[in-house]
Order: structure tokens, then C-alpha cells, then sequence
């Protein structure tokens, strides 16, 4: 009797090992004999993004814009394989590493970490919204908090807590992790589940970092990681930010441009510097919580030869100050103010993309934001006739 049950158990064992087989040799496969891989992702190329780990089955690519229908083609130093991806399929392939090593990957037109708000009522919401120092802010509640005030930046990539306000939170750091800001990427700790409450709006499971590089009169930093799979409008003539349940009709003064996501959160647009008449067209990053006109990364400024064709005011430090020579944003024109240079530097930019530009510029135009499909819509707020070096 047991001899007959090891011989079934054995021909069990036997199928699914030639199940599996089978399986794996159905799915594509492509070389590779770096760990180091490129990414196309729609219009957003990533140079050395992703790192190879045999050890993880699957190693999973989620989409920046899963909702959009778009290619994405993965490739490493031998070979390449694209993909036509709808939201909510997967796309499963094997990457042979040195010839040797099976590494099982899929690209998956899905949210990683969706967090969408519960809402109290139907139809669109607003939340109103105050200006200071070029940086929107509004009021809401963390675990039933009194009343805090929260940075709206769409530089951010994570939900930064200013340690000066811990005390005035029910919060339980549960972990240590590391935060990423103009600062540089420090330890910090984190509190891997909170409740966000924002004008009616709740949402949960918040992973909040705690910093000490943010003004006193802050206390806490959101982005658009709380709009993701959502459309919405910061309106700066009325200071209010409107959610859509869906994408409203755009009114034919608004131009529309596409926008890609940095790690699937910050939006990056696309603008034009036009130096000594050439016009140089690049990705930056759109971010409202530079204070500054914009920061051009020495990337960007090296690859066109740039450094030395703006006109210099004064260096600080890693970077200088020059003049803006002509800047064309949804073919509005900028040409006074001030931008940063970042210096040439031989370990290359700290900046992603060619550069950022800040809120002292973004304020000039009420936009909205398409996070499903990765459109950005800009037309000139009240503040676009005020002189830009204001």
C-alpha cells in the first residue's frame, strides 16, 4: 500500500514538474548578461531604471499609467521584447541572465498601491486651497487630528510629516526607511498606516515619513500620489482644487499636452527654452513646491551645450543664478525672471529629467490633470500678467 502511494505521489510530482516546464517554455525569452535594464514606458525612457533579480518569481513592472493603452518595451545589453498593454492585463516573460539564470518577470497594466478617497456624497468635490510663498496649502485631519496645515507639492513622491508636528498626531512609527528630498536621501522613520481626512474626504492606509525639511508653518506634504486613477483641477483664479468623477469638457482656451509620471506619481510636462533663437524642447519635472521659477538639471544644460550661452548673475554653492532667455510653456512665452543652473558636476545631475520648474511660473496657469490617461491641460491663470521676476 505505501509503495503504491509513493508511485502516485512520484507521478504527480512527475506532471508538475513537466506542467511547469511546459508552461515556461511558452513564455518569451530574452537575453541578458546585465542585471541592468532600460525601460520605454509610453513616452517616459528609463536609462538603467530596473535591476534584474533572479531571486524573485515574478519580478513585477507596474505600468506608470496603467489606465492609458500604450507599449512598453523592456531592454537589457543583448535583446529587447515590447508589449501592447491594456489596463488591467499582465504580460509574462522570462529574462535569461548569463545564459544560466531564469528570471521570471511580468509587466502588469495595474495600481500597485491604489489609494483612492471614500467620499460622502456623489458628484465632483473641491477642496478650497490658500497661497503662500508660491506653495498651495489647505486644512485637514491626520487620525482625527486638529486641524493641520498641508502642503500641496507635486514634486513630492511621498507623504512627508514635519517632526516638529509629530506631538499634535496620534502616530505609531512602525519602521525606518529612506526619504528622498532637496535634503538628499537620509534615514528616517516611518508610520506605515494612517488616516488622511481632507474636506470630506477620507483616505487610508497612509505611509507617512517623518522630515525636518519643511518650514514651521507646515505640517504636513501630499502629492499626487492621492489623485492617482483621477482628474483634477487646481484652479489658482478661485484657489480651489476640483476632484471630477470623470473627465469634464475642456474649454477651448486650455492646451493640452501629454504628461508622463515620474515613478508613476510626479506629473512631468513637456516646456521649451530657446536659447540664442534654437529652441531646446525637454521633459521637467512639474512642481509646486519650488518656490522658484525652475531649476535646469546640468544633464540638460551639458547635452545642448547650454551652461555657458545663459547670461550669468551670481554662483551659489552647486548651482548659479543666469537669466531666463525665452521660455515657452503651452505656447504662452516667458523671457524675464531668474532660473537655477545646475553646476557641471563629474558624478552627472541630481535631477531627474531635464530639470524642474517651479510653482513661481506653474501659478501663471489653471491646469488640469489627467492621471488616467496622462494629459495635462494649462491655460493663463489670473496671475499670468504679473511680471514673472514678482
Amino acid at each position: 500500500m505505501k509503495l503504491e502511494l509513493l508511485k502516485s505521489v512520484a507521478i504527480v510530482s512527475l506532471v508538475l514538474v513537466f506542467q511547469n516546464i511546459s508552461a515556461q517554455q511558452k513564455l518569451p525569452i530574452i537575453r541578458a548578461n546585465s542585471k541592468t535594464v532600460k525601460i520605454l514606458d509610453g513616452k517616459n525612457y528609463k536609462a538603467d531604471f530596473w535591476v534584474i533579480f533572479p531571486e524573485t518569481k515574478p519580478d513585477i513592472y507596474y505600468l506608470d499609467l496603467p489606465r492609458r493603452n500604450q507599449e512598453l518595451k523592456f531592454i537589457t545589453d543583448l535583446d529587447s521584447i515590447s508589449f501592447t498593454m491594456k489596463f488591467g492585463e499582465t504580460k509574462d516573460f522570462i529574462v535569461l541572465l548569463g545564459g544560466k539564470d531564469s528570471c521570471f518577470t511580468q509587466i502588469s497594466a495595474n495600481y500597485q498601491n491604489l489609494k483612492k478617497p471614500k467620499k460622502v456624497r456623489q458628484g465632483n468635490d473641491t477642496i478650497p486651497f490658500a497661497l503662500k510663498d508660491n506653495r498651495i496649502y489647505f486644512k485637514g485631519k491626520i487620525n482625527g487630528s486638529e486641524l493641520l496645515n498641508i502642503q500641496f507639492d507635486l514634486g513630492a513622491g511621498a507623504v512627508n510629516l514635519n517632526k516638529k508636528s509629530v506631538n499634535r498626531i496620534k502616530i505609531y512609527f512602525d519602521k525606518k526607511g529612506t526619504l528622498v528630498n532637496s535634503d538628499g536621501a537620509n534615514e528616517t522613520r516611518v508610520s506605515s498606516s494612517n488616516q488622511f481626512e481632507i474636506n470630506g474626504l477620507t483616505w487610508n492606509d497612509i505611509e507617512l515619513y517623518e522630515t525636518k525639511n519643511m518650514a514651521n508653518y507646515e505640517d504636513v506634504i501630499i502629492g499626487n500620489g492621492f489623485f492617482l486613477d483621477q482628474v483634477y483641477k487646481i484652479d489658482y483664479d478661485k484657489k480651489i482644487i476640483v476632484l471630477y468623477e470623470e473627465l469634464p469638457k475642456i474649454e477651448l482656451d486650455f492646451v493640452k499636452q501629454d504628461m508622463i509620471l515620474d515613478n508613476g506619481i510626479r506629473p512631468v510636462f513637456e516646456a521649451i527654452f530657446s536659447v540664442e533663437g534654437k529652441p531646446y524642447k525637454d521633459w521637467f519635472l512639474f512642481d509646486t513646491g519650488n518656490t522658484s521659477n525652475g531649476i535646469l538639471g546640468n544633464g540638460f544644460l551639458g547635452h545642448n551645450n547650454l551652461y555657458e550661452k545663459f547670461s550669468n548673475i551670481i554662483g551659489i554653492g552647486s548651482n548659479k543664478l543666469a537669466f531666463i532667455p525665452k521660455l515657452s510653456i503651452a505656447n504662452q512665452t516667458f523671457s524675464k525672471g531668474v532660473i537655477t543652473l545646475e553646476k557641471p558636476n563629474k558624478n552627472g545631475s541630481k535631477y531627474k529629467f531635464a530639470g524642474l520648474i517651479g510653482n513661481k511660473i506653474l501659478k501663471r496657469f489653471n491646469v488640469i490633470i489627467d492621471n488616467r490617461e496622462g494629459f495635462i491641460y494649462l491655460k493663463p491663470s489670473i496671475y499670468f500678467s504679473k511680471e514673472i521676476s514678482e
